[in-house]
């Protein structure tokens, strides 16, 4: 049984995030590098962008696996969209937990952002176990190790 985390961080919230509850659940970090960089335009036009190397193959032994990425615009980033919307997206029989970075902290869009990964998720086999809305800086903005550190402290992980 492994869990891993895969993840897309531009601002750093996200990045922080990850190798926070790395260090909680004994995880594998897999970061998500793109070609070339995505945009917001990209995001509300749902557009995935090309991903470097093969993190698929690295969540194939996996029965847990975090998708970590920000919101961008009111839309999931290209890059975590590159990576659910594949024909290399296999989440057969994993249990999935999605985690969500913005800067509202009302947290608008949250669900909606989650709920469409979700969908490429049950469509490519996995169970959406969980999922969180956090909220980190705005675009470019870091909000620090300990506001994130306080939001992933808040929740009880899933970890088989």
């Amino acid at each position: 049984m492994k869990t891993v985390i895969v993840y897309y961080s531009h601002s750093n919230n996200t990045r922080a995030a990850a190798e926070i509850l790395k260090d909680k659940l004994g995880a594998k970090l897999v970061e998500l590098k793109e070609k070339k960089v995505g945009n917001p335009l990209q995001a509300i036009l749902k557009r995935k962008t090309v991903l470097v190397g093969d993190p698929w193959k690295e969540t194939e032994d996996a029965s847990v696996v975090y998708l970590m990425f920000p919101i961008w615009a009111g839309h999931s980033v290209p890059a975590m969209n590159g990576f659910v919307n594949n024909e290399k997206s296999d989440f057969g029989k994993k249990e999935v937990i999605i985690v969500t970075f913005q800067a509202d902290k009302g947290l608008k869009n949250s669900v909606k952002v989650r709920d469409y990964i979700g969908n490429f998720v049950r469509k490519n086999g996995g169970v959406v176990r969980e999922s969180y809305g956090m909220v980190g800086g705005s675009m470019n903005v870091f909000v620090g190790d300990e506001k994130i550190k306080d939001q992933i402290d808040k929740v009880k992980w899933y970890n088989l």
